[in-house]
């Protein structure tokens, strides 16, 4: 296919397609947003790639792109149109937030009178785009696109893979001292630097991000060390289970928050059944609570270090997770892991501060189910 390069492409109203979520502030959380990164160069950006690529938002059928174009001015503000199959032009606004060594980022921030948000990531060579790709939201949908041009000829620079997950579904963010949040959408992106963000979008409009690096990955899921949520701190593991089409099935995560603890427990939506509750478990030193699914739990405590939790629900077997003290959290409240039959990821906090007793309390999370509070005794 040949290739349209323009040294001068300018005037055409441009929009961009793209990823991830954007971070306007909780009501009353320290969860400020990320600040876009300086450019210190007034570099124009003049791009045009004629090619195929994809253009998917919320469930609308999947669009081909044939056209593109990229043009930035010199106060950073970015324009970017995708010519469709059917003849349309979606066009988009966005800022420049990094410009360099072939690549470029822009940060989302309309399309038309919609709200847009998200990075997209340009490559290109001379005035060529070589290709076009993100993830993000379109007036709350979830929104993707992958462009390439459709010539060989081009001299293409190495372009490391960028993994980015998305999915709408169900879910909870927990902050302390403040009421759970529902989650609707979620979506992670890796750079090839092991880089990572995660970003969560709350049921009332508002959205959460996570800064962290990339510490393992399967064929099945990702693990995070989240470090920051703009310029707060933030520490603790993330797990995401990821599927076909880069759908994230599961998303759990847990530990600080500017000081305060929090958790997150996402997966796709599902219908789910409430199975029948089961009688309390009974013993003389143990935490006993129940989980919204209906699994019971007896957490047990020897010399004032848990060991293991007991699980018992109606009509199914009996299992027990071995605990492994893991570390103290800001306030200094033991954390431990385990697993639910060797699968599934759990994490206990002793809420007693490392003295567990006849009135204190334990919080019990496990991936895909949430988090409860269980009473000692």
């Amino acid at each position: 296919m040949k290739i349209r390069s323009i040294l001068a492409y300018s005037a055409l109203a441009c929009s961009a397609v793209v990823t991830a979520i954007s971070t306007p502030q909780m009501v009353g959380a320290a969860i400020p947003t990320f600040s876009s990164t300086v450019i210190a160069q007034q570099a124009n950006l003049n791009l045009v790639g004629e090619g195929e690529g994809t253009l998917s938002i919320g469930s609308r059928p999947s669009q081909t792109v044939t056209f593109v174009t990229v043009t930035s001015r010199p106060n950073q503000q970015v324009e970017i149109s995708l010519r469709l199959t059917d003849g349309n032009l979606q066009r988009w606004t966005g800022q420049l937030v990094n410009h360099g060594a072939g690549e470029a980022q822009i940060q989302l921030t309309s399309a038309g009178a919609a709200d847009a948000t998200g990075t997209l990531t340009v490559r290109y060579q001379d005035n060529t785009l070589i290709s076009l790709s993100g993830s993000g939201t379109l007036d709350g949908q979830p929104l993707s696109i992958l462009f390439t041009i459709g010539d060989d000829s081009i001299s293409r620079p190495p372009t490391p893979d960028v993994v980015t997950l998305t999915q709408q579904g169900q879910g909870v963010f927990g902050l302390q001292g403040r009421p759970n949040q529902n989650i609707s959408f979620a979506s992670v992106t890796v750079q090839p630097d092991d880089s990572a963000e995660l970003s969560i979008r709350l049921s009332d409009g508002n959205n959460i991000a996570f800064a962290g690096q990339q510490t393992r990955k399967t064929a099945e899921d990702i693990v995070l060390n989240l470090t920051s949520s703009g310029n707060a701190d933030a520490q603790g593991p993330a797990n995401i289970r990821y599927g076909p089409n880069n759908s994230i099935l599961s998303l759990s995560a847990n530990g600080t928050l500017d000081g305060q603890t929090f958790f997150i427990q996402f997966s796709s939506q599902q219908a789910t059944v409430q199975p029948p509750v089961a009688p309390p478990a009974s013993g003389a030193v143990v935490c006993t609570g129940q989980m919204q699914n209906g699994w019971q739990y007896r957490a047990e405590a020897t010399n004032q270090r848990f060991t293991q939790i007991r699980w018992e629900r109606a009509g199914a077997e009996t299992t027990v997770s071995t605990l492994r003290f893991y570390r103290n959290n800001a306030q200094e409240q033991p954390v431990y892991r385990g697993s639910f039959r060797a699968a599934t990821e759990l994490a206990l906090v002793d809420l007693s501060g490392g003295n567990p007793r006849q009135g204190s309390q334990v919080s019990i999370g496990v991936q895909e189910w949430g988090w409860s509070r269980g009473n000692c005794r």
